[in-house]
């Protein structure tokens, strides 16, 4: 079965393999394909002969590089704005974070944005060894979303380090935070999945355990394999969570930067502050509130926060500057307003989580968005 770039194959012992197949974009998702995925994972959720899914991708580089940012800025200038694609992509992680049946979502290459609210909501989360996963949205103008923040909230200074600085790290950081479980070689990614869609007699998550242990493999986490090892000191003193503000964070860095004599956290701290300071400030701010209000929340309650954020930060002018100077014209340098983290206050932060006015605009407002 074939919908919008999205592959589909059905196997008799239970198994559904689904493949995300937009390879001249890298696998970035539009509505279409977002709403397609919805749409067939809760037909499976419902399905008696459903046993597991297979999520993966159909591009050897990219398991997905996010939502179609081309796509999301034609939205914001239109009467409707960016609900529709966020109600939908929102709508598709919400369903896989409570998704009935195993998952096994394989992860290669890219995984940016949207690709990563896909994969971490998995139940079996297996990683290659060529991965490169960021969530870079403060660059242009919008935010970590996608319920990523539930997650990175409970990583403390680690997972406020890469909301607000985007940064990528690789399969052995991910393995480290306990973000992905194991480790397959890509070599044998088909092999695997072979195995998994052929296997007579899958009954429950154990089996596909067996399955899998067969191929893990252990990586060997090192600082020369690690940027998060690696750089672990100077994170937690820079994004200490204690810290009550950007401001904070800003002020430490610098400081950092004039009194550290370390050759490699000097280094860290350059490329840090620099794309900090090229980053949009509102974005930078907001991510920072959206880590530590997503603490103590439920995943629905994250959801519903990005929802309100995500409409909001659409509609302002860095967004669609962002996204002009990255993917149009790569010379442009944003305009970004306000310019400075020093122009924020928190009352202009706290005004992006605030409930709509019309409560139709809520996440969740029906059970059925896309059927």
């Amino acid at each position: 079965m074939k919908l919008n770039n999205i592959l589909i194959e059905e196997f008799k012992n239970g198994c559904r393999k689904v493949l995300i197949n937009r390879g001249e974009s890298l696998n970035s998702l539009n509505l279409n394909m977002s709403k397609d995925l919805f749409n067939i994972l809760n037909e499976y959720n419902n399905d008696q002969e459903t046993k597991f899914i297979i999520l993966a991708s159909n591009n050897n580089k990219s398991f997905s590089t996010g939502g179609d940012l081309k796509e999301l800025v034609e939205k914001s200038n239109s009467s409707e704005g960016v609900a529709p694609i966020l109600n939908s992509m929102y709508s598709l992680v919400d369903l896989i974070h409570n998704f009935k049946k195993p998952i096994v979502s394989l992860i290669n290459g890219f995984v940016i944005g949207s690709g990563v609210g896909i994969s971490i909501n998995c139940s079996h989360k297996i990683v290659s060894e060529n991965v490169k996963w960021s969530m870079p949205e403060n660059k242009v103008g919008f935010f970590p979303d996608v319920g990523t923040s539930f997650y990175l909230s409970k990583l403390g200074s680690i997972g406020l380090y890469l909301a607000m600085v985007g940064n990528f790290i690789t399969t052995t950081d991910l393995l480290k935070l306990n973000i992905v479980q194991n480790h397959i070689p890509f070599h044998l990614f088909n092999q695997v999945t072979n195995d998994l869609c052929l296997t007579p007699y899958i009954s429950d998550k154990y089996d596909i355990d067996l399955i899998l242990n067969k191929y893990i493999k252990n990586l060997k986490i090192t600082k020369e394999s690690s940027h998060i090892v690696k750089y672990n000191d100077i994170i937690q003193r820079c994004f200490n969570t204690k810290f009550k503000s950007v401001l904070e964070i800003f002020n430490k860095l610098n400081l950092e930067l004039l009194e550290n004599n370390n050759p490699i956290e000097k280094e860290w701290l350059v490329k840090t502050v620099s794309t900090l300071m090229n980053s949009c400030p509102t974005s930078i701010c907001v991510s920072f509130e959206n880590i530590h209000r997503s603490l103590n929340l439920d995943f629905k309650e994250v959801l519903i926060n990005d929802n309100r954020i995500g409409n909001r930060i659409s509609s302002k002018q860095d967004f669609s500057q962002g996204i002009y100077g990255a993917l149009i014209d790569k010379s442009f340098k944003p305009k970004f307003s306000p310019s400075s983290i020093y122009d924020i206050d928190k009352s202009y932060i706290d005004s992006f989580f605030l409930p709509f006015d019309n409560e139709k605009n809520e996440l969740f407002n029906h059970n059925k968005l896309f059927l």
